[in-house]
């Protein structure tokens, strides 16, 4: 037992030299690189603020005045019902109007995308060789399933 005591004993003074050799390192290399110009800030972080539960409502209460008062600030001011403007309505046949244009122009958009693009098509012949190799791909996977099994 005491040997295994030793070695971890050996093992930390070995982990605490080698951080303070890093330690110095990282003090030459930040040295050079501050009289090259290169050198970045302190890369440390600075503490963690702590603010208090009582101080964290506080602060919420008051944040929840600015809003309120924002609010209260950007509220419209009441119009009166005699003022405001009628809702637009559109009659039955206006709307079947504009669906009847749109319609048109959908049907237009698509005749001339067919007149663009002709339709393929495929001979009787090139049917027969395609069904002729379907047949045939079709065969061997049976053949080879019969095999393996």
């Amino acid at each position: 037992m005491s040997n295994l005591e030793n070695a971890l004993r050996e093992l930390r003074d070995k982990r605490s030299q080698t951080q303070i050799e890093l330690e110095k390192l990282d003090q030459i290399i930040s040295g050079i690189e501050s009289l090259n110009g290169t050198g970045a800030p302190n890369q440390t972080t600075p503490p963690k603020r702590i603010i208090s539960a009582a101080s964290r409502r506080k602060m919420a209460r008051a944040q929840r005045a600015r809003w309120a008062g924002i609010r209260k600030a950007a509220q419209p001011v009441a119009k009166t019902t005699d003022s405001a403007p009628a809702k637009r309505t559109m009659s039955a046949a206006a709307r079947r109007k504009i669906a009847a244009a749109q319609r048109a122009r959908w049907a237009k958009l698509k005749s001339q995308a067919a007149a663009s693009k002709p339709k393929r098509t495929i001979s009787a012949a090139g049917r027969k060789r395609i069904a002729a190799a379907t047949r045939a791909r079709w065969a061997a996977f049976r053949a080879a399933k019969k095999k393996a099994a």
